[in-house]
């Protein structure tokens, strides 16, 4: 997976709102209340580290695979959130 397709997949699928900063911090808004969701390196291209993904993943409450299918359009918005609800991150 690729940095263009994760932020495409925070911003489009996510609705999360990118906070420019040193870093791009992602945000979503679940039931009125603001959540940050991950940050991203302003400078980062290229393929995303396997480590990094994995942080990505746990900070959206999710499973690798469960990441991969997000960004790929197989796991929606609702279908993300219900998993951090069912996950009592929500």
């Amino acid at each position: 997976m690729d940095y263009d397709e994760l932020r495409h997949a925070l911003v489009s699928k996510a609705k999360a709102e990118p906070d420019n900063r040193n870093h791009v911090f992602y945000y979503v808004t679940v039931e009125g209340r603001e959540r940050r969701v991950t940050k991203l390196s302003h400078a980062a291209s290229g393929q995303v580290d396997p480590d990094l993904l994995s942080k990505i993943a746990r900070q959206m409450w999710l499973t690798n695979k469960e990441l991969r299918a997000f960004v790929d359009c197989e796991l929606s918005r609702d279908g993300w959130l219900a998993l951090g609800r069912s996950r009592g991150r929500l």
